[in-house]
């Protein structure tokens, strides 16, 4: 017993490796209980799209406020990534699974109350704080309860959860209007129903485990045992690990940076994750976010026709995302990313020459082939970033990574709206293809291909094994 103590880091290092293969019986539905929180983000997110002009009929409020109002939630996830990484590594994952539900759905409710718009950009703002966290922590979670490769599938499927979160919004938007509901009552309405499912979502995951993984990188030995029995319903680890605990002391930020960087391979693939959370976070909050605004401000349809048009693109964006997972084993990170940001491009270039030529069909048609790249392109960013981190900082490597997401989605949403009144729709949508370019760029000669990595091997991931 001795002699296991005085070689911890050792010990630490080949039980991290057991779980890296290791499958339980119930990872792939703790996966989905972890990214199907980005359905319930993306709804509060992006009803704020289709419910814009309702709070424009009723406060009639200046771009900025309408801008702001819109970017709450954006500026207060920032500062919930940043906190929930960090948490997330100091207190355990199952602490901020938990309680980031309970805070958004209090939030939810609050937002369906709120007296007038500065109040929802308040409520927003802090309703930003459990999404920050939850993501970040989701993204840890999945990492360390699958084994590899398939890890990286689960992950990469949160855009499909994003996907049907707005196509929910939209069918909800609509049916409240085709009921002639009020205005005033469509938002509260749509603000406040995520509530429901994030409480549901609460008591599913309550019986979930803290993580083998962050217990024993916290040589919290004898809890590792017992999580591992009940997720794993195996005791493969009690012929491993001491009957005793041991104190470790934990990375800071600064640290887990500065071990990112110390290899050729973790710091390329980070850098292009960095470029791909921007980026990806920029096209989408310029483009697809103001999407129903500027067909109703452009008034070249009707309200139903707008909605049921969207409905379209997002269902077509709702397959790329459910196919976009599948095709990794084939594709790799590296190619995923590729024909993402290309479609991206050709897109939103075709919707641009639609806005300028007032053609309903042109502006369909590049948005749906927009959000299908858009939906491949933002499926690796968060994920290779999370992949090649250690697991003693992967929660701050994973808060990292979407601070800089929401950080982008904050500032273009609420830099657009002036930007589209004062260059103009087509010029402005336009404007944005270049984002896009720059990451399939980064994609072609910065990333190198990741699939199959585990944290700790070489420069260069096997290819087959």
């Amino acid at each position: 017993m001795k002699t296991e103590i005085n070689n911890v880091g050792e010990l630490i290092s080949s039980t991290k490796k057991l779980f890296d293969h290791k499958e339980s019986p119930s990872a792939t539905k703790a996966g989905w209980l972890m990214i199907t929180a980005l359905l319930i983000e993306s709804w509060d997110i992006y009803s704020m799209a289709f419910i814009m002009y309702a709070l424009n009929d009723i406060y009639h409020p200046s771009s900025w406020l309408l801008g702001l109002t819109a970017a709450g939630t954006q500026l207060g996830a920032v500062i919930g990534a940043l906190m929930g990484g960090w948490l997330t590594d100091k207190i355990g994952r199952r602490t901020i699974f938990l309680g980031s539900m309970i805070l958004f759905a209090i939030c939810a409710i609050l937002q369906g109350f709120a007296p007038n718009m500065y109040w929802l950009a308040v409520i927003r703002f802090f309703a930003g704080f459990p999404v920050g966290a939850d993501v970040a922590n989701g993204f840890t979670y999945i990492m360390e309860v699958m084994p590899k490769k398939k890890r990286e599938v689960m992950a990469n499927r949160w855009q499909f959860m994003f996907a049907l979160g707005i196509i929910a919004a939209i069918i909800m938007v609509t049916i409240l209007q085709l009921a002639n509901v009020h205005n005033d009552m469509i938002w509260r309405i749509v603000l406040a129903f995520p509530a429901i499912p994030a409480f549901t979502l609460l008591l599913m995951r309550k019986e979930l485990p803290e993580t083998p993984t962050w217990l024993v990188e916290r040589g919290r030995f004898i809890e590792a045992k017992v999580a591992s029995r009940k997720f794993y319903k195996d005791n493969f680890l009690d012929n491993i690990l001491p009957d005793v605990n041991v104190k470790i002391e934990q990375p800071k930020v600064k640290d887990a940076l500065s071990d990112v960087f110390k290899k050729d391979f973790s710091k390329k693939t980070t850098i292009f994750g960095w470029i791909s959370c921007a980026v990806q976070s920029f096209e989408n909050y310029a483009f697809s976010f103001y999407l129903p605004f500027i067909l109703v401000s452009l008034g070249i349809s009707g309200q139903i026709q707008n909605n049921l048009a969207l409905l379209f693109i997002n269902c077509i964006a709702a397959t790329s995302a459910l196919i976009g997972p599948l095709l990794l084993p084939k594709l790799g990170h590296k190619g995923l990313s590729q024909w993402g940001f290309l479609c991206v491009v050709i897109g939103i270039l075709i919707a641009a020459y639609g806005f300028y030529d007032q053609n309903f069909a042109l502006i369909t048609t590049g948005a749906a082939l927009m959000l299908w790249g858009h939906y491949w392109d933002s499926e690796s960013g968060m994920t290779v970033i999370s992949l090649v981190a250690k697991p003693e900082y992967r929660g701050i490597a994973s808060g990292i990574a979407y601070t800089i997401v929401k950080i982008t989605a904050f500032t273009t949403t609420l830099v657009f709206p002036p930007l589209f009144a004062s260059l103009g729709v087509p010029l402005a949508a336009a404007i944005i293809a270049i984002g896009p370019f720059l990451a399939f760029l980064a994609a072609t000669f910065i990333l190198p291909e990741v699939f199959g990595h585990v944290s700790g091997d070489e420069e260069v991931p096997p290819e087959n094994e």
